[in-house]
């Protein structure tokens, strides 16, 4: 069965958090990746990682799947809805490099520990740039992740050059990973 799918990064702000949930009620979407989320409660319906920065949300009113094996990380948090397994992730742009290339190879350990690695989507916010992805340019972030994506047989399932993060100042293109089934 298809699933609604939204990713947002609300920048810790509660009103942010607040309208999301209403936005998830109203459009009837069942899976949220949200990053930097204001506050993750305690929720059967709420999954965060460990440091608060990034959760998944699913939407109980519009009959989605409980959680299943929900796994948590540093900056990634994991679990199985349904028939898919997601991950969430965020890193910091404040960070230096250095910790963005440890970060990658966590999150490769962590991808491996996925149940059924054919349905797999990965997802978040990684502050990174490429043009595979629709961004303008790419920088050093986005080369280290679509090595990332190649080395564990993830292929990008947005395209395009429409914002998938829209700001006051502008907007910027973020891409959205997943595993192709069998015979795709």
């Amino acid at each position: 069965m298809a699933q609604k799918f939204v990713v947002a990064n609300i920048n810790h702000c509660a009103r942010s958090q607040d309208l999301l949930h209403q936005s998830l009620a109203q459009w009837s979407i069942q899976i949220c990746v949200v990053s930097e989320p204001y506050h993750i409660p305690e929720r059967e319906n709420w999954a965060g990682d460990k440091d608060g920065t990034v959760a998944i949300v699913t939407n109980t009113s519009a009959n989605s799947p409980p959680f299943k094996n929900v796994r948590k990380g540093h900056g990634c948090v994991a679990t199985r809805i349904g028939d898919i397994e997601v991950i969430g992730v965020y890193f910091s742009p404040n960070r230096p490099f250095a910790e963005f290339e440890i970060y990658m190879a966590q999150l490769g350990v962590f991808l491996s520990g996925c149940e059924r690695r054919d349905n797999v989507i990965v997802t978040g916010d990684l502050n990174a740039k490429s043009v595979a992805w629709g961004s303008p340019a790419t920088d050093v972030q986005g080369e280290l992740v679509e090595d990332w994506l190649v080395a564990n047989g993830l292929v990008i399932i947005n395209r395009g050059t429409v914002h998938t993060c829209v700001r006051r100042r502008g907007g910027s293109i973020t891409p959205r990973r997943g595993r192709p089934g069998p015979g795709r």
